[in-house]
């Protein structure tokens, strides 16, 4: 299979699921949506029907983000915390419904009634969401040893190298290589980790261990073609959350029907970043599936 084969019927498989792309879609907003709560009530209580509130309809204001953090500090520290658990939460709830994902895009699991059916999201769900946790967290050390190394020593490094040096180019292309190279090692973990789910979809007998290994070794032969798979993924990706960023930077929301358009385009636009999201998950079952 090729690599604009592997994207089409990715896309295609998402595209086909539209409920579960949808599933994804609401239970990521209602999440975001109970961890922003105490922000709005806390923006709220601040504004009430000012004048401050009508001017920051039209645009944002620096003095006023001042001031909220100034008469907010002991809200702020709290809401600070409570962001990271909810990224937690999100962490968690994605991996366990990731579960479901790959069950339905699997095309080796007959007895659940064939690709694409609820039913085979549930058993998919039922049957791998204790092990694509267990992967979850263990690619979670891979990213923390990623950052420690590039993002901690290697810099450190690159500081020592150069600290009585009075040449700057080099120290500067150093440093976007290190920027680099950090960014595709987690593109590669994040690989390795989608084919161990893609293997376990398929072979729902092995270990986490075993997948784990299988996806490595199929990232590891066949790696320009998977970056191209995540890489042409990726640029569909980033142009949605371009026109996201275009749209909410020139689109009016000074009035009740404004805001209104501009939540919904936005809830589109992050729809269809779930679709591309899951498009990716198929592109990685076909392409494994094949080979």
């Amino acid at each position: 299979m090729t690599v604009s084969q592997a994207i089409s019927a990715g896309l295609s498989a998402a595209w086909r699921n539209k409920a579960v792309v949808s599933l994804f879609f609401a239970c990521n907003l209602l999440l975001a949506a109970a961890v922003a709560a105490p922000m709005h009530s806390a923006i709220a209580n601040h504004l009430g029907n000012s004048m401050t509130a009508k001017q920051l309809a039209r645009g944002f204001s620096a003095s006023w983000l001042t001031e909220f953090q100034l008469a907010y500090a002991g809200f702020l520290k709290g809401f600070s915390t409570a962001i990271v658990y909810g990224g937690i939460l999100f962490l968690v709830l994605n991996a366990v419904l990731s579960a479901g994902a790959f069950g339905v895009f699997s095309q080796l699991v007959p007895e659940d009634g064939g690709p694409g059916s609820m039913y085979a999201f549930g058993r998919g769900l039922g049957r791998l969401w204790g092990r694509f946790l267990r992967l979850t967290a263990i690619a979670s050390v891979f990213y923390y040893a990623l950052f420690w190394f590039w993002a901690g020593r290697a810099a450190q490094f690159n500081r020592w190298l150069f600290r009585d040096s009075v040449r700057e180019a080099p120290h500067f292309y150093l440093e976007w290589l290190r920027w680099g190279l950090l960014f595709f090692c987690c593109f590669v973990v994040n690989a390795i980790v989608d084919y161990a789910r893609a293997a376990l979809a398929a072979h729902p007998e092995r270990s986490t261990l075993a997948a784990l290994g299988d996806g490595a070794g199929f990232v590891a032969g066949r790696l320009g073609r998977v970056m191209a798979i995540y890489f042409a993924l990726g640029v569909l990706a980033a142009a949605a959350v371009l026109a996201y960023a275009v749209f909410a930077r020139f689109f009016p929301q000074s009035s009740v029907i404004t805001v209104f358009v501009w939540f919904v385009v936005a809830e589109i636009l992050l729809w269809l970043r779930w679709l591309l999201r899951l498009g990716s998950w198929g592109a990685a079952v076909a392409y494994y599936e094949s080979n």
